[in-house]
């Protein structure tokens, strides 16, 4: 799994879930975050529309404030053990702008943030 890899989790919502950081640069800390529909009281620094991604079909917004952080190691054992379902990879483009946006989310906790400052994706 790389960045910008998309996937569901099972067991815990119905979210599309991205890969954010660089997995091959620190596998140990894997910096992942989620979407969720827009609505006036959600984090809007992040802003995709339908065509961003197969998934999307309306504005939806990237909920940095629920962002988490976890291994390469534990995501793979996830997805060999059935819980968490690969979607179609995140274009580059789009991957890009979810990174840069990221700085302008005041929801984002800063030791995420800074998985992405020390990864120099950001």
């Amino acid at each position: 799994m790389d960045a910008g890899t998309t996937f569901l989790l099972v067991a815990r919502d119905i979210h599309l879930w991205i890969i954010l950081s660089d997995p091959i640069i620190d596998p140990e800390n894997v910096l992942i975050v989620n979407l969720t529909t827009l609505t006036p009281d959600k984090d809007q620094s992040c802003i995709l529309r339908s065509g961003d991604h197969p998934w999307i079909r309306h504005h939806t917004c990237v909920n940095y404030q629920d962002s988490l952080v976890t291994s390469l190691k534990k995501l793979t054992e996830a997805r060999d053990g059935g819980a968490l379902i690969i979607q179609a990879p995140l274009d580059a483009a789009v991957l890009k702008k979810i990174r840069e946006d990221s700085l302008n989310s005041t929801r984002m906790p800063l030791d995420n943030a800074d998985i992405l400052i020390r990864q120099n994706l950001v």
